[in-house]
């Protein structure tokens, strides 16, 4: 070891760094093995081991475990903080029995007070712990809530992953291997799969299980008590962006969500990818994401994506529930009103470009500092008339008139065979303004809309626009994560992790049919 300490100490300190660079880049890299190499290898590779961490409930209620987070806490970065429920009883699998041959007293319905409980515990031993760390300018923090159950029946190609590392996430494809061999092998017809491919949509119970809500009213006697409780909680000062990505299934309610997110005094970005509902429940959630958007407005938020997540798949199994979602338009008015603040904006599928720009006009809005700008687009779909899409798109240059600092906005929609994007970008290195319309669908913008636009390139002094069109073949588009990816968006509407599991979750129940 000496040697090798000498030999390495003669190396010039640019080598050194390339040398540990390469190294670390390696597939399959043990840093903890590397870092016991030398003191100048153990100082790099720890700033690497504890730059991502995952955290649990049991490593937070472990003392030791905290205290070394703490010693560790001016290297953390990303904090992946992973719940993990209590298994649940599938309804289509035989109840186990005990040792007098007794059935074992499960919820079929995955509804557990102990899982709200742990949530409970979690959270309150997760603030106390980051109650202690100083402001920095970057934490991310990252909540997961799953149980070990929602892959085993039903739901097989679910995978749960870092966000931060894309090609260490597990999914079903990825552990069958390339050549599809190993996925063909799965055959469980009582969960609807036939030789490695679910061939029936899900039964509404198995999708209550994995959909419950977390935290419900049972954890408190009433609402007010949670309020209480959240803001009892110690704040948060080193978190400046929060993930609830749509790996958890399980629904936050909103006013839940809200009264979280008041832990979080320096919050500037937030990325919430919630499921839609699959109940009449819609409604009411709804009318309290609007409560959520309004409080938005007493956090320092900068960047804001939301995005919906469906499968429409799973609409089969509830005869109410409507295939395609329709947003609420009040929720998008609110949403409008809240934005003005924000630097960058996506929202999906929660609410409606038409009116959201109806807002902005109806209300005289303005947005100082808005540079991105996303939205889906119900027009957007073949559904609607072309005045209906002329009429969205005037309004959306009448609003980008009031957005001095925008430099790309888009609006676009996704589903099975549909797939249609408008973006407007500014003009660059002394080019011409760009629309771009891609789409399964020929769309002509109309002189209208053209002028509409040029007005707003003339305001922001972005020269003339010059409009480029191209086709989509509609076979290629499975579900919106296929939509997302063939229409190339250049504002971050989902994170890749998710779009990622979105898509993989599609190619594995191709040939889907109705039971």
């Amino acid at each position: 070891m000496s040697n090798a300490n000498t030999s390495w100490a003669r190396l010039p300190p640019e080598l050194r760094d390339e040398v540990l660079s390469i190294v670390s880049g390696l597939h399959g890299t043990k840093y903890s093995q590397l870092a016991t190499i030398s003191w100048e290898w153990h100082s790099f590779f720890e700033t690497l081991i504890f730059a991502e961490i995952s955290l649990t409930p049991s490593r937070l209620f472990d003392t030791n475990s905290t205290a070394i987070l703490f010693r560790k806490r001016s290297l953390i970065r990303y904090i992946w903080f992973r719940v993990e429920l209590e298994s649940y009883h599938c309804y289509k699998c035989p109840l186990e029995v005990d040792e007098n041959g007794n059935d074992e007293d499960v919820d079929v319905f995955g509804e557990d007070p102990a899982d709200d409980n742990l949530i409970v515990y979690a959270f309150q031993s997760l603030a106390a712990a980051l109650s202690t760390w100083e402001p920095r300018s970057h934490l991310v923090l990252d909540t997961s809530v799953s149980s070990p159950s929602d892959a085993l029946h039903c739901f097989k190609y679910l995978s749960f992953c870092p966000d931060t590392h894309l090609g260490e996430c597990s999914s079903l494809l990825q552990r069958s291997g390339d050549d599809q061999q190993g996925i063909t092998t799965i055959h469980d017809p009582p969960h609807g799969w036939i030789a490695g491919r679910q061939t029936a949509a899900p039964h509404e119970r198995s999708i209550y299980n994995s959909f419950d809500e977390i935290m419900s009213q049972a954890s408190f006697l009433d609402e007010e008590q949670e309020i209480r409780w959240w803001r009892s909680m110690p704040l948060m000062p080193a978190v400046t962006a929060v993930l609830l990505r749509q790996q958890t299934r399980r629904q936050w309610w909103p006013a839940t969500l809200a009264n979280m997110l008041t832990r979080f005094p320096n919050m500037t970005k937030l990325c919430y990818e919630p499921w839609r509902e699959w109940s009449q429940s819609q409604q009411l959630n709804d009318q309290l994401t609007r409560q959520f958007i309004d409080s938005l407005h007493k956090t320092k938020l900068s960047k804001l994506t939301i995005f919906e997540n469906f499968n429409e798949a799973y609409t089969v199994s509830f005869p109410s529930c409507p295939a395609i979602r329709v947003p609420s338009p009040v929720v998008s008015h609110k949403l409008a009103s809240a934005s003005v603040q924000l630097t960058e904006l996506s929202a999906s599928f929660k609410v409606n470009a038409s009116c959201f720009f109806w807002a902005s006009k109806r209300y005289s809005l303005e947005w100082r500092n808005l540079t991105r700008l996303a939205l889906t687009a119900r027009a957007l779909t073949g559904d609607e008339d072309f005045e209906d899409i002329s009429s969205m798109l005037r309004n959306a240059a009448g609003a980008a008139l009031k957005m001095p600092k925008l430099e790309t906005m888009e609006l676009w929609n996704g589903r099975q065979g549909v797939a249609m994007l408008f973006r407007y970008q500014k003009a660059r290195d002394g080019q011409s303004a760009v629309i771009t319309v891609r789409g399964t669908l020929e769309l002509a913008l109309g002189s209208a809309v053209t002028e509409a636009w040029e007005a707003v390139a003339l305001r922001h002094r972005h020269g003339r626009v010059v409009v480029q069109s191209s086709l989509i073949k509609p076979n290629v588009i499975r579900s919106h994560g296929d939509a997302i990816r063939q229409l190339g968006l250049s504002v971050e509407v989902i994170r890749p992790v998710s779009l990622r599991q979105i898509i993989e979750e599609h190619q594995i129940r191709e040939g889907l049919t109705t039971i």
